[in-house]
C-alpha cells in the first residue's frame, strides 16, 4: 500500500499521514511568528545534509545489526505512544520541536530524516506532479513561504523559469499549500503526461 501511495503520490506520506508533521507544522508557525518579531533568525543547511544522516543511519544498523534511528524516530515514537501510552521517548520529541521552533524550522523534515530522504528518490517518478504556468505567475513567491522544501519551487523567482514547468521533483510532498496560496492560480495539481494525452 505504502508502495503504491509513493508511485502516485511521491512525497505524500510526509504532508498527509506522518504524524510528526502536524506538530513541525505548529512549530513551523510559532518559528515564523517569532522570526517576524526577530526575536531569533532563520537558519538553513544544505538539503543534502540528510543524505549524510541515512548514510549514518545505514552505516550504524550494518555494524550494529540494530535499527538505532527507530530510537529517535519521531513516527515511531509518537505511534507507539498513541497505541501503548506515553513514554520517556516523548521527551526526545518535545527537544526535536523546541529546536525546530527556536533555531530551525522543519530541521527534522527537511534535513535530517532518512525516511523521507528514501521515499524522496522515488519521487521524481510518482504521477501525480504539480503544474506552474509561467504567464499567471506574479513573483510574489507566496508558495515559497508556505512550501515544506521551498528549493522545489525554484521556479517562482523572476527570471528563472521561460517556460512552464511541469514540477515533478523527488522533494515535493503534494501538500497542496502551494496551490492553495497561489492567488493567479499558476500553480495546480496534475497528471504526468496527461498534456500530451489531451
Amino acid at each position: 500500500t505504502i508502495l503504491i501511495l509513493y508511485t502516485i503520490g511521491g512525497r505524500t506520506y510526509c504532508s498527509w499521514v506522518c504524524p510528526y508533521h502536524l506538530l513541525a507544522e505548529l512549530g513551523e508557525k510559532l518559528h515564523n511568528y517569532l522570526v517576524k518579531k526577530k526575536k531569533i533568525k532563520e537558519h538553513t543547511y544544505s538539503i543534502y545534509l540528510r543524505f549524510v544522516f541515512w548514510i549514518g543511519f545505514l552505516l550504524i544498523a550494518l555494524f550494529t545489526k540494530n535499527i538505532v534511528f527507530e530510537d529517535i524516530n519521531p513516527v515511531g515514537i509518537i505511534s507507539r505512544s498513541l497505541i501503548y501510552g506515553p513514554s520517556i521517548a516523548l521527551l526526545w520529541i518535545l527537544a526535536l520541536l523546541l529546536f525546530e521552533i527556536a533555531y530551525s524550522k522543519r530541521f527534522w523534515c527537511r534535513y535530517a530524516c532518512p525516511v523521507g530522504a528514501t521515499w524522496a528518490i522515488t519521487g521524481q517518478a510518482a504521477l501525480l506532479d504539480i503544474k506552474f504556468e509561467l504567464d499567471k505567475c506574479a513573483y510574489c513567491r507566496d508558495c515559497q513561504d508556505v512550501c515544506l522544501v521551498p528549493h522545489e519551487l525554484w521556479f517562482v523567482e523572476k527570471g528563472k523559469a521561460t517556460q512552464d514547468v511541469h514540477f515533478t521533483n523527488s522533494d515535493c510532498t503534494r501538500c497542496g499549500l502551494c496551490v492553495d496560496i497561489c492567488s493567479g492560480d499558476a500553480l495546480s495539481f496534475t497528471i504526468k503526461g496527461i498534456d500530451k494525452i489531451l
